[in-house]
């Protein structure tokens, strides 16, 4: 796992007023939608830690707030779960005074997503736990705030729906209703990849319910329109895991294997390791 203090990297810019201070904010605001289509994330850590500088040193708690948030997503894609909340529980410093509460729910929903990433690793009941709480906390706020965005209120469903899910000991059922509640969000805000991200996620909980032909039909539907490598990564770990349900071992180990190579290729480290350790099982 790659360890980033974000704080403490040193950054190229070297910032002598307000105007530079802008500069290097709208720099990376402007790249970072290619950076994240790229996969960069490292790069990503690194403008955003120079963006951080300059947003403190210039005042604007809003930006800082912002680019805190898109820290956290590539924290937590690189693996490194400890530096994601920090960058979350710093998000949620800053943003819970704000009059626009949105950011201030996504900065609940990453922590939502760190505390279940993290509870996959130490299998610990606290951590799932929390993971539900803080995703309830965030529907809440969206609810009680009257915010009115249909991908947000699918973040936040998804991730709740996620909570419940990846925990060994969790609901299924109240899974499944956040998936649906978040698939007819993302469905309101044309959100593609967020539709495809959702059916994977409920195609799992179909998995995990037995109701394999609920699994396939899910597969079969979302294979055609993926676009991105992480997605198709995603889909073939789920049907490597249904292959296996239904003893068909052989396409079980070529289906694994593709995605553990989509896997290396992306840096994607946990999910390299899931892989490992699901053909470590098959054999």
């Amino acid at each position: 796992m790659t360890t980033i203090t974000a704080p403490a990297i040193n950054t190229p810019q070297f910032i002598q007023s307000v105007d530079d201070s802008i500069r290097i904010i709208e720099t990376y605001f402007k790249n970072f939608e290619s950076l994240t289509k790229s996969e960069e994330w490292n790069e990503i850590l690194i403008s955003g830690t120079a963006a951080l500088e300059a947003a403190r040193k210039s005042g604007r708690p809003q930006d800082e707030a912002k680019i805190y948030v898109q820290l956290t997503s590539a924290a937590f894609y690189l693996g490194d779960y400890d530096q994601a909340l920090v960058y979350a529980n710093r998000c949620h410093e800053l943003s819970e005074k704000f009059e626009d509460p949105a950011l201030f729910v996504r900065a609940l929903y990453l922590e939502s997503a760190v505390h279940r990433a993290t509870a996959g690793k130490n299998g610990e009941q606290a951590s799932y736990m929390r993971a539900v709480q803080v995703a309830e906390e965030a529907l809440t706020v969206y609810q009680m705030k009257g915010i009115d965005n249909s991908s947000l209120q699918g973040k936040v469903y998804f991730n709740l729906g996620a909570a419940h899910a990846d925990n060994p000991e969790g609901d299924l059922v109240k899974a499944g209703v956040a998936y649906a509640k978040a698939l007819q969000c993302y469905t309101l805000a044309h959100a593609t990849d967020d539709l495809i991200r959702t059916s994977i996620r409920l195609g799992k909980v179909y998995l995990l319910q037995k109701r394999y032909d609920l699994t396939q039909k899910v597969i079969n539907e979302v294979r055609p329109q993926i676009e991105t490598e992480r997605l198709a990564m995603h889909v073939d770990y789920l049907e490597a895991q249904l292959k296996i349900a239904v003893d068909d071992v052989d396409e079980a180990i070529k289906i694994a294997k593709t995605g553990l190579v989509r896997a290396q290729a992306l840096g994607a480290k946990e999910d390299e390791s899931r892989f490992i350790s699901l053909l470590q099982k098959i054999y």
